[in-house]
């Protein structure tokens, strides 16, 4: 049988996932990124939120990440 684990993610992923995430609070609360491509920036900031999650999440899971 696999051995189902969590791993603890690398200090890259963990600052890659706190920029995304500085980049979420200024879209969406702060309303300081500008409409970029047609979209809001708040739909920018919705976004940089979910990929933090994703990206830390997959850190956790997988190993190396």
């Amino acid at each position: 049988m696999g051995r189902r684990a969590q791993h603890a993610p690398k200090l890259a992923t963990i600052g890659f996932c706190l920029i995304f995430v500085l980049v979420g609070v200024l879209g969406t609360f702060a309303h300081l990124i500008p409409a970029i491509a047609g979209f809001s920036g708040e739909l920018i900031g919705i976004w940089s939120f979910i990929v933090a999650t994703v990206v830390i999440l997959a850190g956790i899971f997988f190993e190396g990440i």
